[in-house]
């Protein structure tokens, strides 16, 4: 009889933690989907704190004075004409060399 007592004592124990554990499982789902109506809800207030975050940000950038970007201008135009020289000249080179192997 002892024994059957305590099952039965167990049984119950173990019934209120499945409900309580169910109730938990009920709040979290129940916090995800109010989480989730708030994250629709503040799209706009986020894409707004974005566009401000940048703002702030930008007034610490130290913009380039005019002629820091005319030399800048000047070192990346002449880098590439030499660049594109290059591979012209390259290019010319082997067409011949292949046009002499073929040929």
């Amino acid at each position: 009889m002892n024994r059957e007592l305590r099952r039965a004592q167990d049984r119950s124990l173990q019934s209120g933690k499945k409900q309580k554990q169910i109730a938990q499982r009920k709040k979290v789902a129940d916090k995800k989907k109010a989480d989730r109506k708030a994250e629709k809800k503040g799209v706009w207030k986020t894409v707004v704190q974005f566009l401000k975050d940048v703002r702030i940000e930008l007034k610490k950038v130290i913009w380039p004075s005019r002629d820091e970007v005319i030399n800048y201008t000047i070192v990346v135009l002449v880098t590439v004409t030499i660049v594109t020289t290059f591979i012209l000249v390259l290019d010319l080179v082997l067409s011949k060399l292949l046009n002499l192997i073929i040929a």
